[in-house]
């Protein structure tokens, strides 16, 4: 009976010591490589879905509960999901507020694609101040979001699972940079290949693989079509030999087959993020989704 009283009384300092560690996420993407540093140790909840837009995410008073218990918020950053800010102040957690210990911006070190200069005018749509923010469609940005979850895991965790998430974080991007290897044969006999997609959605793909970027359906980010604008790039495309047409899998496809109609264009519909198609519930299939994709359309 002494024992057990002992033991009861011994619980509370105990239980931190095999506590997981709290994680909230913004997107698929970062919940999958959370758990894959993470393990059995962490326990992650995902805010948006992977099959919708993650620029547009309505904020409801629902994700303000896993906010308020988190121990680590980690984001995509660059504005695109900035609409959890307004969650974090709600759910009044200063573990996972701007400058906190609990508070991760994956995009910190990424080399910065497409950042606007002089003056920024809503004429010019939705742009993102600091740059284009899909910067995961790019291995070795995979390895820099896996170093920046990594270091807020450990800023967080007991010092006895350190070695834990290292040795994982290390395991993962081993794997990738040998599943990189692979994408880049494959798409090899394809450099310089011009393309267009509907949002601009592979600027660190295409940099990072070799292909050439010639444009976009939407004239500018957030504005639809205009037939101006693709009566414009039919014809960019037709004096370029642009034959590929990358169609991410939020947005409508007509106007895509209007331009592929007009230029013999293949449409290739392709997820730009995790869990935005079926099968894609990773960082290792997302690629081989979209290089399998455009390599099968290009032979």
């Amino acid at each position: 009976m002494r024992r057990l009283f002992q033991i009861l009384i011994l619980l509370p300092l105990l239980t931190p010591l095999w506590a997981k560690v709290k994680v909230v996420c913004t997107i698929p993407l970062l919940s999958y490589i959370v758990r894959e540093i993470g393990g059995e140790k962490v326990e992650v909840v995902t805010l948006a879905s992977g099959e919708r837009d993650p620029h547009y995410v309505e904020p409801r008073p629902s994700l303000v509960v896993s906010l308020r218990n988190a121990d680590l918020l980690v984001k995509v950053g660059m504005d695109l999901d900035m609409w959890v800010d307004s969650l974090v102040d709600a759910s009044r957690n200063t573990k996972i507020i701007w400058g906190s210990p609990g508070y991760v911006d994956c995009s910190l070190g990424i080399k910065k694609l497409e950042v606007p200069r002089g003056r920024i005018s809503p004429k010019e749509g939705e742009i993102h101040i600091y740059g284009n923010p899909h910067y995961w469609l790019s291995p070795a940005n995979g390895e820099i979001i896996t170093k920046n979850i990594l270091a807020g895991l450990l800023r967080v965790a007991p010092p006895s699972d350190h070695g834990f998430f290292k040795e994982r974080a290390d395991s993962f991007i081993s794997r990738l940079r040998e599943k990189a290897k692979e994408w880049k044969s494959s798409l090899a006999p394809f450099k310089g290949v011009k393309f267009v997609s509907y949002h601009r959605s592979f600027s660190y793909f295409a940099e990072y693989f070799g292909l050439d970027y010639l444009g976009t359906l939407e004239p500018k980010p957030g504005i639809p079509p205009s037939t101006a604008h693709i009566a414009q790039l039919i014809k960019d495309m037709k004096e370029q030999g642009a034959k590929l047409i990358l169609l991410e899998t939020y947005y409508p496809r007509k106007f895509a087959d209007i331009v592929a109609k007009e230029t013999g264009a293949k449409v290739v519909v392709v997820p730009p993020a995790v869990g935005a198609m079926k099968g894609v519930d990773d960082y290792f299939s997302l690629f081989d989704t979209i290089v399998s994709a455009i390599t099968k359309a290009l032979r």
